[in-house]
Order: structure tokens, then sequence, then C-alpha cells
């Protein structure tokens, strides 16, 4: 995929799916792929382990079929690395990778790599310089509005990329202390967009059709949502509906369930059901997000070990007019 492929497409669709750390896994990929994802992106991936093949790296890479655009997320801060590793990606049929400049964790920050660069424009365009010049599909960054809120510095980390060669540039509209909770600072968003003269995709705060309206008005040319995204694929529709202004109905509950069975089989296809069942503990609640005994059922959902625990589970959500119910024991 070329950049202009990457850009027209990207202004057509109006909607990037977000890497997410332990959530945007091939399981939960292949789930995205029926609800006519035209984007979705890998977990952030280290580049050193995608440069020396790490087996368990690799398989974090699989690709699902479909007719969606597949991104890979890296992040480091050496640059040779970082093009090596994109190499590997491109070679693997990926149609563009990501650069992540805004993952607060400490793991990522204390090495100099995620929302760090952003404190370090002239490295972090080095970085992305050398990824653009190893690879012929469009690389793209995904940033914050700055490491933290003393340094807010998106519109002027964005001219750098630009410059270094990014196709488009994610921004999340918040600064890099990681409060989920605050709002999304949409004035900073807009002056990115007018900054730069590519493509820009919103994120932060995008979890319902209204909140993609509201991201919109910045001017920027797509939409991603984050943890919206989690055990709700549904979600796609939701948007893209917005964008296109047309009605958007929520699934029933046996919608739900019956797309929450394959997203269990499909990790225990691929992980085995010990480490499947695992993973299904924190995404299950995920799904009935809103229900009556919420609380309960994520309390519940700590003590399974089996497939037969999460279907019995299952078993005790009902719909009785427009609410879910988990019923306790």
């Amino acid at each position: 995929m070329t950049g202009a492929e990457f850009i027209k497409r990207l202004k057509e669709a109006k909607l990037l799916l977000p890497p997410l750390a332990g959530y945007t896994d091939y399981p939960y990929r292949r789930i995205l792929t029926e609800f006519d994802a035209p984007f979705m992106c890998t977990e952030m991936i280290s580049c050193e382990a995608v440069a020396r093949g790490n087996p368990r790296t690799t398989r974090m890479l699989k690709k699902p079929d479909g007719a969606h655009m597949h991104g890979a997320q890296i992040f480091g801060d050496e640059p040779d690395t970082m093009a090596e590793a994109a190499q590997v990606i491109e070679s693997m049929g990926f149609d563009y990778v990501d650069i992540n400049m805004g993952c607060a964790v400490k793991a990522l920050t204390q090495n100099g790599a995620g929302v760090s660069l952003m404190g370090e424009p002239i490295k972090a365009g080095e970085v992305v310089s050398s990824v653009v010049k190893s690879v012929s599909i469009p690389v793209t960054c995904k940033i914050r509005l700055g490491e933290s809120r003393r340094e807010l510095n998106a519109p002027e980390l964005s001219m750098v990329l630009e410059d270094a060669g990014v196709a488009a540039i994610t921004v999340h509209g918040r600064s890099g202390e990681k409060k989920f909770g605050e709002p999304v600072n949409y004035d900073m968003i807009k002056e990115v967009v007018e900054t730069v003269s590519i493509p820009v995709v919103g994120n932060g705060g995008v979890f319902t059709g209204t909140d993609t309206v509201e991201m919109m008005k910045t001017g920027v040319d797509a939409v991603m949502p984050g943890r919206g995204l989690i055990g709700n694929p549904w979600i796609i529709s939701e948007l893209r509906s917005s964008l296109l202004g047309g009605a958007f109905s929520e699934p029933l509950l046996e919608e739900r369930k019956a797309t929450c069975i394959r997203h269990l089989m499909y990790l225990i296809d691929f992980s085995g059901e010990k480490d499947g069942v695992l993973t299904m503990r924190r995404v299950l609640p995920r799904y009935f997000m809103g229900a009556v005994h919420a609380s309960d059922l994520r309390i519940r959902m700590t003590e399974i070990s089996s497939k037969q625990d999460a279907l019995s589970i299952l078993d005790k959500l009902v719909q009785r007019d427009d609410q879910i119910i988990y019923l306790r024991d």
C-alpha cells in the first residue's frame, strides 16, 4: 500500500481502529474482521523483539484474513532497530506500520520509548526518518498532547513528524500522565490539525456516535476509539453510522453472547484453554457493560478457570425489555 492509497482510504473511512495492549490480539482481530473494519492494528510490540524474531512476538503479529488494511504498532527509541523491525513487518505483508509515541507505561518511558520520545523531538524525528526510509509502506505515529501537562508540544512535534515523512498522525487529546478521567482537549487537537498538511486522527474519549461527531468538529480527518472497542466490536457500526448520519441499533443479548462465545473459542484456539480463559476473565464483562449486577459479574469472572465456567456465566445473562441482567447465585 502506498502513502497515497492509505490517505485516500483513511479519508473515505474516517475511522482507524486502535492498537490496545492486551486486547487487540489475534483472536479479537478475528472478531473485528466480521464487523467491516476499514483498518485495524496489532497491540504495541517491542521493536527489539520483532528484529530478533522472538517466537512469541511473531505469533502476536499473526494477521486475520479480511478486506481491512492491517497495521502493526512498534515501540522503541533506537532508529536502526526500529527500522529493522519495520522491515520485518513489511515483509510479513502488513499495510502500514505505526510508531508508538504515546504510551505512558513506566517500562517504556524509563527506556526512552513511548511518550518519552515527545520530550526529545530531535530524536523522535530521527526514529521516524529511519523507519520511513527503510520501508515502502506508510508510516504513522500515535502521540499525545505532550509528555506532561507542563510540556504540551503536540503541534510542534507534529511538524517534525511530518517533515520526517509520516503519512498520518493520531493525537490522543490528553497528556502523558495517563489520566483517562480528564477531559479531552479538543482545542489542542484542532491546533495540530491546523499545523500540518497530512491527515490527523483524533483519539480520546470516543465511546459513542455523539463523541465521534464532537471529535470531528476539530477538523480531524478520522477518529480512533480507544477503550470503547474492548468487548464492543459494534462500536465500528455505531461510529460509522454517526459519520454518515445514519441510525444505529444496539445489539440484542443473544448477538452479544454469540460474538462473545466466538471470541472465547478463538482465544482457546490461539492460546489453549487455560490462557484463553484467563484473557476472557477481563474481556467478557466488557461485552455486557451496563448490565444489572455487572459488579457481581466482574467478581465471578475472576474465579473462572475453564471454558465451561465461562459458558455457564453466559447462561446467567438474560434480557428483560431493554435491560440485560446478570442473575446472581
